[in-house]
């Protein structure tokens, strides 16, 4: 029954995964709704998004959502990233245990900064100015099928908008996960972003039109411009994870991840943990892409948790190393298990 229920969920997924067009470089820069593909959680960003296979409960929601079904209790989590060009990436979730499995509900904002708003009568700027922000929430639901499979899916609802103009859409994870019985080994795979194109709309689109050959004196038509859709940006993850050697309370973890891109190269995410007990982890990652000017280096970052009443509290770091243009990137995070 176990390999019946990995087997038809891992075809399915595969099966999304065929349908979505070969990534090249031909086709960077075409998708939209990048904010979706923007990572969050510190462990993950550590350990460079190779983590697709790991079991951490609500911090697993965004790289795979089948994760969130080992969560116990309560668990409450929140990051900050600075993010490239001045940009603030902030994170919240929060999760809970029902009798079914786990179900979260996140929310990620990305804070743009402020816009001068200029108009062909002032190039220089009308003396109004706009904070600009983008906003996915999502909704995830998790549970074992087995005592060594585990399914999670979840919606997101995506939110851009720059003035009066802006774009709604949703968007669809769903992964798998199965648990070896060698060395705490564990398999996963997750299709990201699947949902239906995007497109702005608003009033900053419509135009006061005079239409040529009609009375001068007739009222000018108002006529409403129609953007170009824009697809999401899809991919599909296969990754795993590993124990890769233990003495005592030390431990370190192997991750390895295949990302196959809709709209770039593929990439191959690698990364290694240290952890002493529950208490101390050391973490570092690296990311190989085909891709001329891939921006993003080796990551590096380290995790603390300490008993808290009868719960517990986690507070990480993790540092996200760009090759030139921006500053390098950093995100706190802190975790709350009760």
């Amino acid at each position: 029954m176990k390999r019946i229920y990995l087997t038809a969920l891992a075809i399915g997924l595969a099966a999304l995964a065929t349908q979505a067009e070969a990534g090249s470089e031909r086709r960077i820069g075409t998708a939209g709704a990048q904010e979706l593909r923007i990572p969050v959680g510190t462990r993950g960003i550590a350990l460079a998004g190779a983590t697709v296979a790991s079991n951490h409960g609500l911090e697993s929601v965004f790289y795979n959502p089948a994760g969130l079904a080992s969560s116990e209790g309560v668990e409450a989590y929140f990051s900050n990233t600075s993010y490239i060009a001045d940009i603030d990436v902030r994170y919240l979730a929060l999760s809970t245990r029902q009798y079914w499995g786990s179900i979260a509900l996140t929310a990620k904002v990305m804070d743009l900064g402020e816009l001068v708003v200029t108009t062909e009568d002032a190039p220089d700027g009308t003396g109004q100015v706009e904070n600009l922000t983008f906003a996915v929430i999502g909704l995830t639901g998790s549970r074992y099928l087995t005592d060594a499979i585990s399914f999670g899916i979840s919606a997101h609802y995506v939110s851009e908008s720059v003035l009066d103009v802006s774009a709604k859409g949703v968007s669809f994870d769903m992964g798998l996960h199965y648990d070896l019985p060698w060395r705490n080994a564990r398999f996963g795979l997750v299709m990201k972003n699947l949902g239906p194109d995007m497109r702005f709309d608003g009033s900053d689109l419509e135009h006061s039109v005079q239409i040529p050959g009609s009375n001068p004196n007739s009222r000018p038509r108002i006529l409403r411009t129609q953007s170009a859709a824009f697809e999401l940006p899809t991919f599909f993850q296969l990754g795993g994870e590993l124990s890769a050697w233990q003495s005592g309370d030390n431990q370190v973890i192997g991750y390895g991840t295949y990302q196959s891109n809709n709209f770039s190269q593929d990439e191959f995410r690698g990364g290694i943990e240290y952890m002493y007990q529950d208490l101390l982890s050391l973490r570092g990652g690296y990311v190989y892409a085909d891709q001329n000017e891939y921006l993003y280096g080796p990551t590096f970052g380290v995790g603390l948790g300490l008993p808290l009443g009868g719960g517990r509290i986690g507070v990480d770091y993790a540092f996200q190393s760009v090759d030139s243009f921006f500053d390098d990137l950093h995100t706190f995070s802190a975790k709350f298990s009760f």
